[in-house]
């Protein structure tokens, strides 16, 4: 299904193909795409920062939706995770919810601590109106 997302090892699995059967051009391509979607992670960052004046620190932000697609409560390569990592770490406190991802899981795949403060600056929201 062309329809389905598809993972970023998946794709660099394909690279690896492309290059072993000398086929440069369709593997440029598909490196490419790799590059674009962590541009994509970045830019919707910075877009975040940008839009509250270049400075998020002890600022409220809710982030609605946590897994890596739609109708999911798969985590792994989330977009999700790098972003609330660089929120918190430039001194953002989230507010999490998403309706399949349990608060363990955002748990374990945020658990670090601010590396300023050394704080976990995010709670779990099962209801997105709760403040």
């Amino acid at each position: 299904d062309l329809g389905e997302a598809v993972s970023k090892k998946d794709i660099l699995n394909l690279v690896y193909l492309a290059r072993f059967y000398k086929l440069d051009e369709i593997a440029d391509y598909w490196e490419n795409v790799v590059k674009i979607n962590s541009w994509q992670n970045n830019r919707i960052y910075e877009t975040i920062v940008r839009k509250l004046f270049f400075n998020v620190a002890d600022k409220k932000i809710a982030i609605l939706g946590f897994s890596f697609k739609k109708d999911t409560n798969d985590t792994r390569e989330s977009p999700a995770i790098n972003i609330c990592k660089n929120l918190m770490n430039d001194g953002a406190s989230l507010n999490i919810h998403d309706f399949k991802v349990s608060k363990e899981t955002i748990n374990k795949d945020l658990s670090y601590k601010n590396e300023v403060n050394g704080s976990i600056n995010w709670d779990f929201k099962e209801d997105v109106y709760s403040s």
